[in-house]
C-alpha cells in the first residue's frame, strides 16, 4: 500500500513537545519538535546555492530550548505546514510528502510516499 500524503489532522502537542499528523490512510505520525527544527528546510537553516546553512555542523543535542519549542503552526496551501518557533524562526515550510517520507515511526521500511 502506498502511504497517503494527505493529512486529516495536524496537532501541536505541547505536553509531549511533538507534532501529530493523522494521515488519510489512518496512519499517525509523531514528530518530535527537536527533530523538526533540526531538519528545517528553509534556506537559512539548510543552506542554498552550495552554501552551508545555520544547521550545518550543528548536533541535534546542541539546539536550545527556544529553538525547539513550537509556538504555533499554520497550513501552507494544501501541501505543507509552517511552524513558528519560540526563537522567532518561521521560514521553514514542511511539505506533507517530505513529512510522510520522514515519518519516525519505523514501520515503513524505507517506502516512499505517493507523489
Amino acid at each position: 500500500m502506498v502511504p497517503s500524503v494527505q493529512p486529516v489532522e495536524i496537532t501541536r502537542d505541547a505536553g509531549e513537545r511533538r507534532m501529530l499528523v493523522r494521515w488519510a490512510d489512518g496512519h499517525v505520525s509523531y514528530y518530535p519538535w527537536r527533530d523538526l527544527r533540526f531538519m528545517c528546510p528553509c534556506a537559512h537553516c539548510s543552506g542554498e546555492w552550495g552554501q552551508p546553512g545555520a544547521m550545518t555542523g550543528t548536533r541535534l543535542e546542541d539546539l536550545t530550548e527556544q529553538q525547539t519549542s513550537m509556538a504555533d503552526i499554520v497550513l501552507v496551501g494544501r501541501y505543507a505546514v509552517q511552524p513558528t518557533w519560540a526563537d522567532g524562526h518561521e521560514t521553514g515550510i514542511y511539505a506533507f510528502r517530505v513529512l510522510r517520507q520522514t515519518c519516525p515511526c519505523g514501520q515503513h521500511g524505507g517506502e516512499t510516499a505517493a507523489k
